[in-house]
């Protein structure tokens, strides 16, 4: 691996952060004496283990339907993409089907929108839509700490049921998660209504995600032609997909389908940092500078003539965002449903090169590091004392600098050397460490008092020459390391943090 890909890995740890402890807790029985269905409904909901750490805190709800051999899945899946920090805490609502004293289950009338000949019960969505809407969901709203925000899981004919849901009440939900649904119900006909009154659904902080089989499944299920009625039916501005899985049957598709749906809904959600690189730093007008992104699981867009970035916005990839003007330069993570839409700073700025102490010919630069090393505690105790510290160790290196043999397990230390700029230009200063400081002459450039060892850094355009460059640090952990790095920026259209070899660089473990 060459240097400076360390110096990328470096700048990525930045984006990432500690995957989540966190689970569903165990389930909370409840029974709703429905008017509308005549009927005690019992619910289950399971609460984010989040819920007994913050008391305040307020979370979207995901509702189940069939709940009788849905939820188990649903939460197992939850707790999987929670535990990789890929949806935020949820509220899940296990919505089981009612049986009566017969042991008939309801579920053939609750989520049909027809009657049919052969099938008596059926045809009762638009009461069980009523009692979702007017009892449960507001039962579950007074009780618990949602947000108002919600989502819904249905399959075959819980499905066919959201279907009709978003035909017909399509603000009951923000998201929806409809999977292999009966679309065959009442001879294909329930289509026929999407084309009329699907155009005028809301789209704001909606998402819609339609699972289905490819070949003979989804003719089966009334699919195979569903997609060129959705997408003349929809609103542009929609946020929804279709997806047509290969080699799955009705039941097994709910394991990738569901993932999947989550996946979408929550599509712009993360619980990484995300940041530029450089986080900081000076240009000169005229000279535009290079610009990276940092994320995971990121969907971000950019503007660079001051316009609020959209979805529709020039996408970054693996850049960089060429910026002429910071001041118009505007970045933006864009998520599915725009809960989790996010700007990210750019903190660059227009100023003037920094001039060099000597000129190159002087004979003031050297490639070699000089460090002195220092006991933490002696260190800090010294500087309250307004008195110079004993230093533990004291050398010159060039590349590579030891933290190792010192007897101690935290040390504080100051590294300097004369660096010879070798041409006009824009140049990167990089220090992954903690509580480092790094300052060219007489101006500090980067400046990191937190314990939080991550990759800063600091775009400066600097004239042939020679300045003095100085990092001070101290370890914030019993396994000390110190990396710095200075990349020179050949233009502005360079991936500067992949190309090797690095200018300079020192690392200190």
């Amino acid at each position: 691996m060459n240097a400076l890909h360390r110096w990328a890995i470096a700048l990525a740890l930045l984006c990432f952060a500690p995957y989540a402890e966190a689970e569903l807790l165990g389930a909370k029985t409840e029974t709703i004496a429905s008017r509308v269905l005549h009927q005690e409904r019992k619910i289950e909901v399971y609460l984010p283990v989040e819920s007994t750490q913050q008391p305040a805190g307020r979370y979207e709800t995901l509702y189940v339907l069939d709940g009788d051999w849905n939820t188990k899945l649903a939460i197992e899946i939850v707790d999987f993409m929670r535990q990789l920090g890929m949806i935020p805490p949820v509220v899940v609502v296990s919505v089981p089907n009612y049986f009566d004293a017969h042991g008939v289950n309801s579920r053939d009338r609750d989520l049909t929108p027809s009657v049919v000949a052969d099938e008596p019960r059926s045809g009762g969505a638009s009461d069980f839509l009523a009692f979702l809407k007017d009892e449960l969901i507001p039962f579950v709203d007074q009780r618990y700490p949602t947000n108002g925000i919600r989502l819904v899981h249905g399959h075959s004919y819980g499905g066919l049921f959201l279907m009709y849901v978003l035909e017909n009440a399509p603000d009951a939900f923000d998201g929806y998660l409809v999977l292999d649904p009966a679309m065959w119900w009442d001879k294909n006909s329930f289509k026929a209504g999407l084309r009329d009154r699907l155009p005028s659904m809301p789209t704001r902080g909606k998402a819609v995600y339609i699972a289905g089989r490819t070949g003979l499944g989804a003719k089966d299920m009334g699919l195979d032609d569903l997609e060129p009625i959705l997408r003349a039916a929809l609103p542009r501005a929609l946020e929804w997909r279709m997806k047509l899985y290969e080699d799955e049957t009705h039941d097994s598709l709910k394991i990738k389908a569901t993932y999947d749906a989550l996946k979408f809904a929550y599509g712009g959600y993360t619980q990484d940092r995300i940041d530029v690189a450089p986080d900081a730093g000076i240009m000169l007008e005229g000279q535009p500078a290079p610009l990276a992104v940092f994320g995971n699981r990121i969907d971000v867009h950019y503007t660079t003539d001051g316009s609020e970035p959209t979805a529709a916005s020039p996408r970054y990839e693996e850049g960089p965002i060429v910026v002429s003007d910071p001041g118009k330069t505007r970045v933006r993570l864009i998520s599915t449903r725009g809960e989790f839409d996010r700007d990210v700073p750019v903190n660059l700025k227009f100023g003037a090169a920094l001039p060099p102490s000597w000129a190159l010919t002087s004979g003031k630069s050297s490639k070699d590091w000089h460090y002195t090393l220092y006991s933490l505690e002696q260190w800090k105790t010294n500087q309250l004392a307004m008195r110079p510290a004993k230093p533990l160790r004291q050398g010159t290196v060039t590349q590579e600098l030891s933290l190792k043999g010192l007897g101690l397990e935290r040390v504080a230390g100051r590294l300097d050397r004369n660096l010879a700029i070798p041409a006009d230009g824009y140049y990167v200063f990089g220090v992954h460490g903690s509580h480092a400081h790094l300052r060219l002459g007489d101006t500090a450039l980067i400046s990191n008092d937190g314990p939080d060892e991550r990759m800063q850094s600091f775009l400066v355009p600097l004239r042939k020459g020679v300045y003095p460059l100085s990092v001070d640090f101290e370890s914030a952990t019993e396994d000390p390391s110190l990396y710095v790095a200075v990349a020179q920026l050949p233009d502005a259209h360079t991936r500067w943090w992949a190309q090797p070899p690095p200018w300079l660089e020192l690392k200190s473990r």
